[in-house]
């Protein structure tokens, strides 16, 4: 049964994970904070009646391009790069592939509604494919690259562009979701805008996370006190601090879990590290690693603690102290990050400074000299998660937050068809204004058509030239003479010289580019001949070459271009400028010209030449 609320329409949503795939915490591994949270933040938005599709990147070429994962939500490996396992940090490069995928696939089964990158890699191929899509995206950056370089210095294995690129992400995506009040300050100092944040945090299964049967008073004073720390084994997670602790907490033995499989220990540096330095405070005995655990093993571990500790550096969020809570433990924990706002001091844990191992110490032995205390605390740091850290209420804060975006880009994007009709519209009217300025050249376009006439009946020749698009129109304008343009006459004698490819490749390659009109004009045109430049710079070398080779050779030079004064106009026996703001007005003006002067010229030429066209061998009837 969905929970999405009944008023309103269900949404097509793109979680991008690059990295991090729900299908390692879906399967039960022992999966990093950002696999569970997109995991679970799918599970619960296909469940409230959304179409959600994870993109994760292609990583085992065995695996299939779509997966089920449950009910409104397929997984979507993307072949960005090779396919297998590569360190993060080497991803960044295979982002535009990732991106330009996810873009064809979605023209091909449906472009989504928005787009929630997880992760600044995520955010580099959601941002391509949004963009080219027309839809929004919402940031969830889940670690900052500003404070893993600030706590990390030269150890900071990141890309180089990682801070730059964060910074791009913030400026250009509709809105972000930090995870914590932490967080939001980090924000801004990359200059997001207080308006485009929101704080939507990490969540936690209370239902997998349960406290032990009784929930009441587990130990005396003077017994044993069992602590836990759960997380990845790597420096700045500051599990080398609660093993310094240890020396100071006669009673407490810690038990580490985390990092490689247990009997792969021996050839992990952190292993080894925390190892020797028990070794040195006399606690190795009291120290136990326990390896790599999955989800239940977690949860049955937390769940054995007397206390939970999670003593990181920094932590832009941190699940653990959640499950703990959930779990009904107290938490002691390093007042960083996300840990200031799961842990309430003093009531569902306490917050000491961060590599502190004396305030780590004491925190610890306060809780096990009163067991009333952390039996309180773990009870209400229950009731804490259930009320603030639920996955549906993530679920549910994250959709309110992509309503906002939708409406947000909705009022700065307009709806496609709109932004094409209001495109047009704008198009219309600067199109109107240049024809309505050139209503003041009909006496030139008069005399240019009734001397073409008198011309093209007299045996001369018309060239004309232009680049790129005004090559186009050029050739349209000769297609007209020779061709037909209103009625039947013959054909008239008129070359467009940008149509000479094989003149082209010759010229340029023995005199040069600036050559490549100039010679044309000197060896078809002839004195008393036209020659029409169009050109919409007024400024374009070869074409001033023409010009100046035609006045050498007695041929008469016209000139469309666009706004004047200009180079071309001043060589040209004369010529129109169109005041138009842009080169698409300014050539449909030149082509609204043309077919005005060949109107022109038809006229003058029909009452020079009367009759009908006809041509040897041609039946009249089959005349288009």
């Amino acid at each position: 049964m969905s929970d999405q609320p009944k008023d309103l329409p269900p949404l097509d949503i793109a979680l991008v994970s690059e990295h991090a795939s729900p299908l390692a915490a879906l399967g039960g591994v022992d999966a990093g904070g950002q696999n569970v949270f997109v995991a679970a933040l799918a599970i619960r938005l296909g469940r409230r009646g959304h179409r959600v599709r994870v993109y994760t990147r292609l990583d085992d070429p065995s695996l299939p391009e779509q997966v089920e994962a449950a009910p409104g939500v397929s997984v979507v490996h993307v072949p960005a790069g090779p396919a297998r396992q590569l360190p993060k940090d080497d991803l960044a490069p295979h982002m535009d592939e990732f991106g330009r995928w996810m873009s064809a696939q979605w023209r091909r089964d449906g472009v989504p509604d928005l787009v929630h990158a997880h992760f600044w890699m995520s955010g580099i191929a959601a941002t391509a494919a949004a963009e080219a899509a027309r839809i929004p995206v919402v940031q969830t950056f889940h670690a900052l690259g500003s404070v893993k370089r600030r706590h990390q210095g030269r150890a900071d294995t990141s890309p180089a562009c990682r801070l730059g690129t964060e910074e791009r992400l913030v400026a250009r995506n509709e809105l972000v979701l930090a995870t914590c009040r932490d967080e939001v300050n980090e924000l801004m100092g990359l200059g997001a805008d207080p308006d485009q944040v929101r704080i939507v945090p990490c969540g936690v299964d209370a239902g997998a996370f349960t406290p032990p049967t009784d929930a009441g008073p587990r130990r005396a004073p003077d017994d044993p006190v069992h602590l836990v720390a759960l997380g990845r084994m790597v420096e700045r997670k500051g599990l080398d601090i609660i093993v310094r602790a240890l020396a100071h907490v006669p009673q407490a033995r810690l038990t580490v879990a985390g990092g490689p499989d247990r009997a792969e220990l021996g050839q992990d540096p952190e292993a080894r590290r925390l190892l020797a330095l028990a070794e040195e405070y006399g606690v190795q005995d009291r120290l136990t690693l326990a390896g790599r655990v999955g989800r239940d093993e977690a949860a049955g571990l937390l769940a054995s603690a007397d206390i939970v500790t999670c003593t990181p550096w920094y932590e832009p969020f941190g699940i653990v102290p959640l499950e703990a809570m959930a779990c009904g433990r107290p938490v002691v924990g390093s007042a960083v990050g996300g840990l200031l706002d799961s842990i309430d001091h003093g009531t569902t844990g306490l917050l000491v400074p961060p590599r502190d191992v004396d305030a780590t110490a004491a925190a610890i032995r306060r809780l096990t000299a009163d067991p009333e205390l952390a039996a309180g605390m773990g009870r209400a740091g229950r009731e804490r998660v259930q009320r603030l850290f639920s996955w549906e209420r993530v679920a549910e804060l994250t959709e309110t937050a992509y309503r906002d975006a939708l409406a947000g880009y909705a009022r700065t994007h307009p709806s496609r068809p709109e932004a094409t009709r209001r495109q047009l519209a704008q198009h219309r009217d600067e199109l109107d204004r240049a024809l309505t300025a050139l209503e003041a050249q009909a006496e030139v376009l008069d005399r240019w058509g009734r001397r073409l006439s008198e011309l093209l009946a007299g045996g001369g020749r018309v060239l004309a030239a232009g680049n790129g698009g005004s090559a186009a129109e050029a050739q349209h304008f000769t297609a007209e003479l020779v061709g037909r343009f209103q009625g039947e006459r013959r054909p008239l004698a008129a070359v467009c010289l940008s149509a000479e490819t094989s003149s082209l490749t010759a010229i340029v390659n023995d005199y040069g580019a600036e050559e490549v009109f100039a010679r044309q004009v000197q060896a078809h045109g002839r004195p008393g001949d036209v020659l029409m430049l169009l050109s919409t710079s007024g400024s374009s070398p070869n074409v001033l070459a023409a010009a100046r080779r035609a006045r050498h050779s007695g041929v008469l030079v016209w000139a469309l271009t666009g706004p004047g004064p200009n180079p071309l106009a001043d060589l040209a026996d004369e010529a129109i400028c169109v005041p138009g703001p842009s080169t698409s007005v300014v050539q449909e003006a030149h082509l609204v010209l043309l077919h005005a002067l060949c109107a022109v010229m038809d006229e003058g030429f029909n009452r020079c030449q009367p009759g009908p066209a006809t041509v040897p061998g041609v039946d009249r009837k089959d005349t288009p």
